[in-house]
């Protein structure tokens, strides 16, 4: 019983009798964000520190590092009025005014007679905050706290159990994407996202992708429950968000980890990039200049990955690991390339990704034909052909060169296997002269008979020219006459 009484008597002298101490000659001024270095001569000593905020509802962050023997601090308002007892560290929002520190001994007894600490303390203090270029400190405040540009990698320490680092972001569209992660963490680390109005909005130890209005927010970088496991740890912070600007690095084309910043890129043209980490993602758009089918490969990949399909309000439409083929309308669409189940297992992946789909380049010929005549009308302009269009076993055959590389597509004929390969608009057709089986967009389909070659002029059944082409094609049975378009 007298254990316990003495117990409450010695708290209460902490919140009420400490103060009573202090000598105003001896309290030493901190500084902002600087570090502190001192030493408790015996367990009876008391040394008082002082700060001045200039900000209401500001942070003010204290915290006690590299002691070699137990010690705690209190803290008190400008009246002496005990705000917190016995702490190694305090992180607090409070009104401007003046605050002290006291720092002492903690039930030291006969094992310690001295003890030496650093006592670091941030808070506004009403002069302009310059950032170390390296350490960004001072930045433990959310007032202090360090702004990052989009995309930018920040790499920096979390120098002690008590340690916090602050970073922030200003977005200018509403409903814009927020991506942040950390990356190559020697400990375990997490993060909080904070609204300006400070506001918990998210908390994450690998990834957070969010969409936010436009605004300010805060980053808070801090340990993850180290137990005295760790002693410091590094990290990589990246935060990509929605800007005006809309450079990319030409090689990585970072940033574009958000569909506000993705990478436009162009038809049938292959990128080959990679995603850095388990977190990272890429965002790529493309636009369409009119309906059509839009035909996303993956491929070369020396880790799982895969992507995503999303259209200008950010649905989701389709995705896979290898390749998608999908018929859409005009409009801007975008490709999500991420890490699929990583685990442990790999820290980054290449790969290259081609999309094909219509666009401004595309021809939009007419092409009219008719039965048995050598003569071609290309939006109205004749040309001649060195065999007419003609039908055989009930079925019109047109010639496939002719059609296909007046529609805009590519054709290229392997003489070894007698493949012929299409490509329009980003779709992919192969076929066989020697075979009724063809392939369109990897999917097989079965003809109802075979090409024709005459006079090595390759002829297709016309409705192999609707289907697969993905084109109109008019029969107009009084004159003879196709129009393809």
């Amino acid at each position: 019983m007298k254990k316990h009484i003495l117990s409450l008597f010695l708290v209460m002298f902490a919140m009420f009798g400490f103060a009573s101490t202090s000598n105003a000659s001896n309290t030493i001024y901190l500084e902002s964000g600087n570090t502190h270095s001192n030493t408790l001569t015996s367990p009876k000593e008391s040394q008082w520190y002082q700060i001045n905020t200039t900000q209401d509802n500001s942070d003010i962050n204290i915290y006690l590092a590299n002691t070699t023997a137990p010690i705690r601090f209190s803290l008190y308002d400008s009246n002496k009025n005990l705000i917190e007892w016995n702490s190694t560290s305090v992180f607090k929002t409070l009104k401007a005014g003046t605050y002290y520190i006291e720092v002492y001994d903690y039930d030291w007894g006969n094992s310690y007679s001295s003890g030496s600490y650093e006592i670091k303390a941030t808070y506004s203090s009403g002069k302009n905050v310059t950032h170390d270029p390296t350490t960004f400190e001072p930045n433990d405040t959310r007032e202090n706290a360090f702004p990052i540009q989009s995309g930018k990698k920040i790499s920096s320490l979390i120098s002690n159990e008590n340690d916090v680092d602050f970073y922030k972001f200003s977005t200018t569209v509403d409903n814009g994407d927020v991506n942040i992660y950390l990356a190559n963490t020697s400990a375990p680390i997490k993060f909080n996202l904070y609204d300006s109005n400070k506001n918990l909005i998210a908390s994450n130890n690998s990834s957070l992708f969010k969409s936010l209005k436009a605004g300010t927010y805060y980053i808070e970088v801090y340990d993850f429950y180290w137990d005295r496991q760790y002693s410091s740890g590094t990290y990589d912070l990246i935060a990509t968000y929605s800007t005006n600007s809309k450079e990319h690095n030409p090689s990585t084309f970072e940033p574009n980890d958000t569909l506000e910043n993705a990478f436009p890129i162009k038809s049938n043209v292959s990128i080959n990039s990679q995603i850095s980490n388990t977190s990272d993602i890429d965002f790529y758009s493309i636009t369409l200049n009119k309906e059509g089918n839009v035909n996303i490969s993956l491929s070369n990949t020396s880790a799982p990955i895969r992507f995503k399909i999303y259209d200008a309000n950010k649905k989701w439409l389709d995705g896979g690991s290898e390749s998608s083929s999908k018929h859409l309308a005009a409009g801007t669409y975008y490709i999500e390339v991420y890490a699929d189940y990583w685990g442990d297992q790999y820290s980054s992946g290449t790969y290259t990704l081609t999309a094909g789909y219509p666009n401004a380049k595309a021809k939009s010929n007419e092409i009219l034909l008719y039965l048995n005549s050598k003569t071609a009308y290309i939006n109205g302009k004749s040309k001649t052909l060195a065999i007419a269009p003609f039908t055989k076993q009930e079925t019109t055959f047109v010639p496939l060169r002719f059609v296909s590389e007046e529609l805009g597509a590519k054709v290229n004929w392997n003489s070894k296997n007698n493949d012929i390969t299409v490509q329009l608009n980003g779709s992919k057709i192969i076929l066989n002269t020697e075979s009724y089986y063809v392939t369109v967009n990897g999917n097989g389909k079965i003809l109802q008979v075979k090409p024709e070659v005459i006079n090595g002029t390759t002829f297709v059944p016309l409705r192999f020219v609707s289907e697969a082409l993905g084109k109109s094609v008019l029969w107009n049975a009084k004159n003879k006459s196709i129009l393809i378009k």
